[in-house]
């Protein structure tokens, strides 16, 4: 079953006020609420999801049982705090929870490989968000692949999606300081390569 996105499209620029009351929507039974959500936050977890398994299909599958889900649940869930966190965790549990019913139905005795988030930024990205010379961006580049992979996805959620210490920490499952530590241990390890 998917969900199906009607009335307008809406911008993916909307307001945290907007996000919030469409939440407050879902919550009250608004089917119309789900599907703006839907259509605002497609992209940015499509994004987030893709980082962690690059696999299309996959992704576009996990992004409708979160959806599903939430409006299976919606007469027992809260309001959220921060609802673009809520949804990037829920996002990651459900990538997690399939990632490893593959690996039971295949009998693989391997654990999850971080290195799927080994690519979360593309060298156009980095010139345009640094706005660096050629010799910047190779030395970006170089200080990009020295970072750990919990690094890289804490980085990404901080400056890419704009999420609190808070929001990080929720959404990979570890603690705040920690949070801050892989964010200022990256960024430290950057400034030795960015000269």
């Amino acid at each position: 079953m998917f969900i199906q996105i009607s009335g307008q499209n809406k911008s993916t620029d909307e307001s945290i006020n907007d996000i919030d009351k469409l939440w407050k929507g879902i919550r009250e039974g608004r089917s119309e609420s789900l599907s703006g959500l839907f259509c605002i936050s497609y992209s940015w977890l499509f994004n987030y999801g893709f980082k962690i398994v690059p696999k299309e299909d996959f992704i576009k599958d996990t992004i409708q049982e979160l959806f599903l889900n939430v409006w299976k649940r919606r007469d027992g869930i809260n309001k959220a705090i921060s609802v673009k966190s809520y949804l990037f965790s829920s996002l990651r549990r459900i990538i997690m929870r399939r990632l490893q019913k593959q690996r039971n139905r295949t009998q693989r005795n391997h654990s999850y490989d971080e290195n799927h988030f080994k690519e979360i930024y593309n060298i156009e990205e980095v010139i345009i968000h640094f706005e660096t010379s050629k010799e910047k961006k190779e030395q970006l580049k170089l200080a990009m692949e020295s970072l750990s992979e919990r690094q890289k996805e804490a980085i990404y959620l901080k400056f890419y999606n704009g999420l609190s210490n808070n929001e990080i920490a929720e959404v990979m499952g570890i603690n705040k300081q920690s949070v801050y530590n892989h964010v200022s241990k990256a960024i430290a390890e950057m400034q030795d390569y960015v000269t």
